[in-house]
Parts: structure tokens; sequence; C-alpha cells
């Protein structure tokens, strides 16, 4: 909300021009209520009758929100395309152009073309695995799993101070160990859900409020029981204080990966005020910290056996404590650009006098906006269930905040881990 304070009827006269100016948010709005709704061929065209389209500026969010409606169409494959074509956008966006990067001192960051933010060039390699393991292609979801911590480590090593404190994902070992533990690799499994519980341990649940899930201890035990690794097994149970555990080789699992709801988008945080003769506009992009609650989520075995789901990934979190690792990035910008617009108004003042004065602060107001561009359509969090079961076939529900996301059969042999997909 803007806080206007009086200085001559000039801040009055700035309301039109300010409250004129659309944010993403606004652009994008008709694409997510038609997409929360499911109904996505709307959301395709209405994307496609978007300004996004023709922005160059905007060839990542285009990509990025196209890719998603068309998984949720079923357009796998379609889908991965765009989003591989957004990771090379990303690479070729780490060097901005000096044209491009001038725009943005003069005006503001909404006029450079869009590179990411760095969860969301992390998050195109989960959701191309998600995308992968749908399709039962279990090698190339372990790849993009693989990838999510490459990536992290480029974008951190390119800040040479502040550097973010998202620098590890413990989802992606988590889901690179399923994943793992799917294919029969049952050691490379032990290293990365390894690594993911002491991330959760770590960062995630200092930083981004989410606790290592206890089937992670669970799953991590039994493989180190099934592979004799007594010492390690016999501490982690103490640890965490595993009871009653089942570990016979006989038992098959199922586990479904949920996506769950729509990330947080950008906001501004504006005011307005006097300094000396000038007005002027501080304006930064904000994620709102707001506690989700979901309905119930998780699976039912039959009519008899239910799994709740465990929290795994918190994107709205990751979002919000990413944009503050780097505001004092965004700050330190936007008040070098403040001084400059400063100096071009008291240029147009001694040549035009009080009408340049005047367009110098209307031109200097107007441009200062946030940038509250984002990645609309990338769920806000991802939950997973899991459960051992008898080899057979099952009535396999889904239920997913709150609805029932789908039923189908499944069956299950001995010592199988079957990863699932849902949305």
């Amino acid at each position: 909300m803007i806080k206007f304070l009086r200085h001559s009827g000039l801040v009055s006269g700035l309301v039109f021009f300010l409250t004129g100016c659309a944010s993403y948010s606004d652009d994008i709005r008709q694409v997510q209520t038609s997409f929360r709704a499911g109904q996505y061929g709307e959301a395709l065209q209405k994307l496609e009758e978007s300004p996004l389209k023709e922005q160059t500026r905007n060839r990542l969010l285009y990509l990025l929100e196209k890719a998603m409606i068309l998984d949720r169409q079923g357009q796998r494959e379609d889908s991965r395309k765009l989003l591989l074509k957004a990771d090379r956008i990303v690479d070729e966006l780490y060097t901005t152009s000096v044209s491009k990067a001038a725009a943005t001192f003069v005006f503001n960051d909404s006029a450079q073309d869009y590179p990411g933010e760095d969860y969301e060039k992390v998050a195109i390699h989960t959701m191309l695995a998600h995308s992968f393991i749908e399709d039962g292609d279990l090698k190339a979801a372990r790849v993009e799993a693989a990838r999510i911590n490459t990536r992290l480590n480029e974008i951190n090593s390119f800040y040479e101070e502040n550097k973010n404190r998202y620098k590890e994902d413990a989802y992606a070992r988590y889901l690179a160990g399923m994943i793992y533990e799917a294919l029969g690799e049952d050691d490379s499994a032990i290293v990365d859900y390894r690594a993911a519980l002491k991330i959760y341990e770590g960062d995630y649940r200092k930083i981004f409020a989410t606790q290592a899930p206890d089937h992670l201890v669970v799953a991590l035990y039994r493989l180190l029981v099934k592979r004799r690794r007594a010492d390690e097994a016999k501490e982690l149970k103490k640890n965490y204080e595993l009871q009653g555990l089942d570990t016979r080789d006989s038992l098959g699992e199922v586990v479904v990966l949920h996506e769950l709801g729509e990330i947080a988008s950008k906001e501004k945080s504006e005011f307005v005020i006097p300094i000396g003769s000038e007005i002027v506009r501080f304006s930064f992009p904000v994620i709102r910290r707001v506690k989700a609650h979901y309905g119930r989520t998780g699976i039912r075995i039959d009519d008899d056996r239910s799994q709740p789901a465990d929290l795994a990934q918190n994107f709205d979190m990751i979002a919000r404590e990413t944009l503050e690792d780097r505001r004092g990035r965004i700050v330190a910008k936007s008040l070098a650009r403040l001084v400059m617009k400063s100096q071009m108004t008291q240029k147009a003042q001694k040549e035009f006098g009080a009408i340049g004065w005047l367009a110098g602060n209307i031109y200097g107001a107007v441009t200062e906006t946030a940038d509250t561009r984002s990645w609309a359509l990338l769920p806000a969090a991802v939950q997973v269930s899991r459960i051992l079961l008898k080899p057979g076939n099952y009535d396999l529900t889904i239920f997913n905040d709150g609805k029932t996301s789908r039923v189908r059969k499944v069956s299950i042999k001995a010592g199988e881990l079957q990863l699932i997909r849902d949305y």
C-alpha cells in the first residue's frame, strides 16, 4: 500500500500514474484462475492471448507457465521440451546485454529480460524429474534430480559475497534417493538419503520450516539393515527412537509425490516521500509470510489402511527466503537508480524550469516500481506419502488437499518401490 505524504499538489497528481501500472500478477491472474479450476485448455488460451507471448523480456516466464499447463493436459513430452528450452535461456541470461542493463538502470528491473529467481532455475529440474517419473522413465528422472544441486552450486558460485542460504536442496537428495531405490541401486540410495537427512536437519528446518520427513528416516534405516550396515542402523534407530519397524525384503512399497497448491506471488512494498524539492518513490518486491493450510493429503489402500503425507519441499518458503537473500542487492541497485533519476530531474529543471521539474518527478515516481514477475503456476509445496505392502494387487486412493485426486489399481512385488506422481 502506497503511503502518500502531502507535498504541494504533485503527490495527489501522481495517483493516476501509480495505480495505472499493471503488475505481472495482474497480467497472469486470469490464467491462474483457469489453471486452478482445472480448465487447462482455457488457461492455455488466455496465456496465448496475453502480452507474455510477444514480450521478449518475459520469454522465460512464457515458457515456464506454458510448460505447466501442457503438463497438466498430459502433453508431458511437449512440456519437457519447453522446460529444457527454459533451462537453456537461464544459461543465456547469466550475462545480461549492455543495452538491457542500461535500460534497467534508467527505468526499472522490469525492463530487463526476466532471468528467473534462483529457486525457479532449480525448480525447472524438479518439475522435469516429476514429469519423467510420471512417464516411468526413472533414469531420466535421476539425471534431473542430480541436476538440481548442480544448478544450485552454479548459482551460488556466481555470487562472490552474500551467498544465498538456499545452497543445497534436501528434496532433490530425497527424490534422488527414492529413484535410486526404485532402480535397485541401494548403496546410491543410502548416500542420497543420508545427505537429504543432514540438509533437512540443518538449513531446511531452521530456514524453510521443513522437518525431515519421518518416512525418510525409516527408508534409510531399512536400507542400512538390508545392506548389513548394523552400526549405522543402530545409531539411527537410537537417535530417532524408531520402533516396530518391519525390515523384511518380502515387502514392496508405494510412494506418492503430491504437488500442492500454487506458489505465493510477489507483491509491491512501496511508499512515496518528498526529499527536498523532489518526490521519491521506493518500491521493492516482497513475498508475504503466510502459513499454508492444506486439506487431507495422502493415500488409502483398499478401505482399511491410510497413510498421511509429510511435507518434503516448501517452495513458498524457499521463494520468500531466496528473495530476502537478494534484498541487499535490490536495495543497492534501487538507490543508485534513484540518485541517477534525481540528477536527471535537476538537469531537466535547469533546462526547462518548473515543467522540467514536474516531468522529472513524474517520470522518477512512475517508473520506479518493483519487479513482481515470477513463475506463477509452480506448485507451492511437495508432500510425500510412503506405505509398505505385501506383494499383491490393491486399490489405491490418492488424496490431494482435501480432494480425491484419483483412484487406481496397483500391483506390487516383493522388494519393489513404485513411484507415483500426483497433482
